[in-house]
């Protein structure tokens, strides 16, 4: 081969392997760029304010990344219980319920004085509300929220979040009774008649203030007068009237007994 055709296709060889070269170069250089540590040079103040914003625009895994570097590099920073308040908002925003109320809860046991406590506990309170499930299923969850709320109401009395948590308790103990009524009347539509008067007495017993007490009522008068116990379904009847005298279920005996 002549000498300036070997030159030249050296020399073009040479440029095709540069052109392959120079975009996974270019590759290395922004992967060593992006394995930047996070976050460099900024203080414990830069840190908590774009973690805020990132909050605030709903990028709550960024905010959360942001203020886990602010509690490994400041841990003394002034303004750590603000931080922690918001590492807390955080989760809740996304759904991470458990680990909400453990940040919560943490806030509270850290700055009891602090004058966030009582939303920090009202935070534990509607993270456990949060997590409560639908009445068919185990509401352990439900029950320690009432706990829970029923404490914020009587420590921070006369707060917002003391109302807010009196709220809760009651929406709570509201899904508590509807899950012994749906116990009732699962036995009731069977006509297993004994056990569904058990559980419809535990909704009217424990749950009296409910809509679902004079339900209740109504169930065990229906309950009883199948069983043909008619002593004890007048029983339920006069009660239901007397205690609930507008309810819709007052008014359906009222009118049982004008059609009889």
């Amino acid at each position: 081969m002549p000498v300036n055709k070997v030159a030249r296709f050296v020399y073009l060889v040479r440029m095709s392997i540069s052109k392959r070269l120079i975009p996974a170069l270019a590759a290395v250089v922004l992967a060593a760029c992006s394995s930047q540590p996070p976050y460099q040079g900024m203080g414990a103040a830069d840190l908590y304010d774009l973690a805020l914003r990132q909050y605030q625009a709903g990028e709550y895994q960024d905010a959360i990344r942001a203020l886990d570097r602010l509690f490994v590099a400041y841990g003394g920073w002034e303004q750590m219980s603000e931080a922690r308040l918001l590492m807390g908002h955080a989760y809740f925003a996304k759904e991470e319920y458990l680990t909400a109320q453990s940040e919560y809860q943490r806030f509270v046991d850290r700055y009891p004085a602090h004058p966030e406590a009582s939303n920090a506990a009202l935070g534990i309170c509607r993270s456990l509300s949060a997590l409560s499930p639908n009445p068919h299923r185990d509401q352990t969850y439900t029950e320690e929220a009432i706990t829970v709320c029923r404490n914020v109401v009587l420590d921070y009395a006369g707060t917002p979040a003391s109302l807010e948590a009196g709220g809760i308790a009651n929406a709570m103990r509201l899904k508590l009774a509807e899950k012994e009524y749906l116990n009732a009347d699962f036995y009731f539509r069977r006509e297993m008649y004994d056990s569904a008067i058990k559980y419809f007495e535990f909704v009217v017993d424990l749950y009296p203030e409910t809509e679902w007490a004079p339900r209740a009522l109504l169930g065990i008068y229906r309950a009883n007068t199948a069983i043909g116990y008619d002593d004890l379904a007048d029983d339920a009847r006069r009660r239901l009237v007397q205690d609930y005298p507008d309810s819709v279920e007052a008014q359906s005996v009222r009118t049982d007994e004008s059609g009889s």
